[in-house]
């Protein structure tokens, strides 16, 4: 090993990505056993074992089926079974396999990383709980459109749970690359005929205490829909309109000036307002004690005008999907 492994180095002090690092620094058996233990698998015991195998098997087929880099893998790395051989391997720069083998550990690391333990065990009873409090608001009129309260919807969506390869890309992209950074395992979709509609969807989530404002987590609200100092200046200087004037005036407005931080894998074109929230679940183990956790899922809003623009071009689902896999294979094999 180097007197100062700097790329490791890098990754403890400098927010540096455990993926983003070249090559490892194992040099025997007893170091790659060292290793695995620190990391989390004692591969002595056979079961944990089994489970270093799995994720290895996992990755190859994520590597072929969601990658499409199967070419880059060859069969020697793919036949190689043992995890420290591959421990091993990943340490010698100049071994002709040592760049597949380090693509098929970062795919293997990011898959023993994107599951979360209280959404594995918990799903279903996570769900059921989080929906609830938005099906008692929903409702069907008798023009026979969806609202929620009161406000007119085109559509309500629940993305029930994140498929867990779905949650690999998307680590992929990730400096931490950790599933605790991961909050959309469960997703609400609101698409409202206009903007203004889009507002009044957060008003009603708000007044009703479908939601608590004082649960949304800061870092992760996103709003490309609104103007909302143009909004403040507004009512400051009308602080008695009502909802009709309110949105009069709003009818010509455009999106938020400046560049907002966005998702770097979406369009411009996309305007959405989105914002994660954290429910308090309460779930009985199997011991029968009471146990409370809090959840994140994510809201999402947007007028029609935006939903049918992101079903097209390149601000389409498929167009994201694609930035996304050709930046996690970038991210895996950097060369």
């Amino acid at each position: 090993m180097p007197v100062f492994p700097v790329a490791t180095l890098k990754s403890i002090i400098a927010g540096s990505s455990a993926i983003d690092v070249p090559s490892l620094h194992v040099t025997t058996r007893d170091d790659a056993r060292a290793f695995a233990e620190a990391y989390g698998y004692d591969l002595r015991d056979p079961r944990e074992a089994a489970q270093a195998a799995s994720l290895r098997d996992e990755a190859l087929d994520f590597l072929d089926e969601m990658l499409e880099v199967g070419d880059a893998i060859p069969p020697a790395v793919r036949g190689q079974e043992d995890v420290l051989e591959l421990l091993l391997l990943a340490s010698k720069p100049a071994h002709p396999h040592q760049r597949a083998v380090c693509a098929l550990l970062r795919v293997m690391h990011t898959l023993a990383h994107c599951s979360s333990w209280f959404g594995d065990r918990y799903h279903s009873t996570i769900q059921r709980q989080v929906l609830s409090r938005f099906e008692r608001f929903l409702s069907t009129g008798d023009d026979g459109r969806l609202r929620i309260d009161e406000v007119p919807l085109v559509r309500f969506e629940a993305r029930a749970r994140k498929e867990r390869w779905s949650v690999a890309l998307k680590l992929l992209h990730k400096p931490e690359n950790v599933a605790a950074d991961i909050f959309d395992y469960m997703g609400l979709r609101f698409v409202t005929h206009d903007r203004f509609d889009a507002l009044l969807v957060i008003r009603a989530l708000r007044l009703r205490n479908i939601i608590m404002f004082a649960n949304v987590k800061p870092s992760r609200s996103r709003n490309t829909l609104f103007d909302l100092d143009r909004l403040e200046a507004y009512l400051l200087e009308h602080p008695d309109a009502s909802l009709d004037t309110l949105r009069d005036a709003m009818e010509g407005w455009g999106p938020p000036p400046g560049d907002p931080q966005r998702n770097p894998y979406s369009d411009a074109a996309y305007h959405s307002v989105q914002f994660t929230c954290r429910q308090r679940i309460r779930v009985t183990d199997e011991l029968g004690q009471r146990q409370h956790f809090f959840f994140p899922f994510e809201i999402q809003i947007l007028d029609q005008a935006s939903f049918e623009r992101s079903r097209e071009g390149f601000a389409s689902h498929d167009e994201y999907k694609r930035r996304q896999v050709a930046a996690a294979t970038r991210r895996v094999l950097p060369d």
